[in-house]
């Protein structure tokens, strides 16, 4: 056992008192957060957490113990020195240069990971398709331009997020693409502090080519989560686009992360995602599909269904013969 995964009682006790502290304070529903800092600290003291000595166990425990109560997937207590450092740059609690340092590592990570964009090819009969996987921050901006601009003169677009759990702020910004530059509302989020409450809008300006009228597919798993389903949520309140495959995994909380003790933290939903037409969001839910399939199929699906939509409005008879035999081709 590696001595820096062992932990002791005194330990236990501090971050399950800690842990109850927070989800009190910050939790975005009040009542739920008081139900779950009883229920661990009922844990404490009925000796549930004795026997977990490292703290991996341990963790996983008091995350199943406040999911008990309020099977919120976006909460949980986890142990990681690394995401701790991030935490610590990001509140200001480490020096000017240790912050500068971290920063520039976060950008290199998304960097690394191509901002998310995964890949962006354009499919027999001229469909876009663009595999996304993380939702990055504001800095991968240029390679969604690029990438849209790649898929400029598709004639349907289908956006892959079967692989996406979550991550940042681009949504609205790819969103803003499907739209004129009037200013659409697609949602936005409610917090226990209502002084944070928040609405996002589509951009007036995205460089290169807004493409409002192009049929829009957007592509779902059971892993789908977080940012990605806000994506598709609003898009599909909006009628702006077909999402096919399998509901989402059901997470519509904001969160914070905040250091527990040491380098075990809690991640803890803050606020609750809103949307103007539905009234609700997908919290628990997920998103459901307009078109429900496998996450084997959805791609084929999306596929055959952007090209018989493309074929009904093709008036050009050579075009829509070829087309046709195009699709011919991938029912076979």
């Amino acid at each position: 056992m590696k001595q820096e995964l062992v932990i002791d009682a005194l330990t236990k006790g501090d971050v399950v008192n800690r842990v109850a502290e927070i989800v009190r304070d910050v939790y975005v529903f009040h009542e739920i957060g008081e139900k779950m800092a009883d229920f661990i600290i009922e844990q404490q003291a009925k000796g549930e957490y004795d026997n977990l000595n490292e703290i991996k166990p341990f963790c996983s425990k008091l995350t199943a113990d406040l999911r008990t109560i309020c099977n919120d997937k976006h909460i949980f207590v986890f142990y990681s020195p690394e995401e701790a450092h991030e935490v610590r740059a990001d509140k200001g609690l480490l020096s000017a240069e240790e912050i500068a340092l971290q920063k520039a590592a976060y950008k290199l990570w998304y960097e690394r990971q191509n901002n998310g964009f995964q890949k962006v090819e354009i499919l027999p009969g001229n469909i876009g398709y663009l595999k996304l996987n993380i939702f990055p921050h504001v800095h991968g901006a240029e390679t969604c331009a690029h990438a849209m601009g790649f898929l400029a003169h598709a004639n349907a677009i289908i956006i892959d997020l079967r692989d996406n759990g979550g991550g940042e702020g681009l949504g609205d910004f790819l969103s803003s693409y499907f739209f004129t530059p009037e200013r659409v509302l697609l949602g936005g989020a409610r917090f226990r502090d209502s002084s944070q409450n928040s609405e996002s809008y589509t951009l007036p300006f995205v460089p290169g080519k807004r493409l409002p009228d192009i049929d829009l597919y957007i592509l779902l798993s059971s892993r789908s989560f977080s940012a990605a389903e806000a994506f598709a949520y609003d898009l599909q309140q909006l009628k702006r686009a077909v999402i096919v495959g399998e509901n989402s995994k059901g997470g519509a909380h904001p969160i914070d992360v905040l250091i527990v003790k040491g380098d075990i933290l809690t991640q803890v939903p803050i606020g609750s995602s809103y949307n103007p037409i539905s009234k609700t969001n997908w919290e628990g839910m997920g998103v459901t599909p307009d078109i429900k399939t496998t996450e084997e199929a959805a791609l084929n699906t999306a596929h055959i269904t952007a090209l018989e939509n493309v074929i009904k409005k093709t008036t050009d008879k050579d075009y829509k013969q070829e087309l046709q035999k195009i699709l011919e081709s991938i029912i076979q």
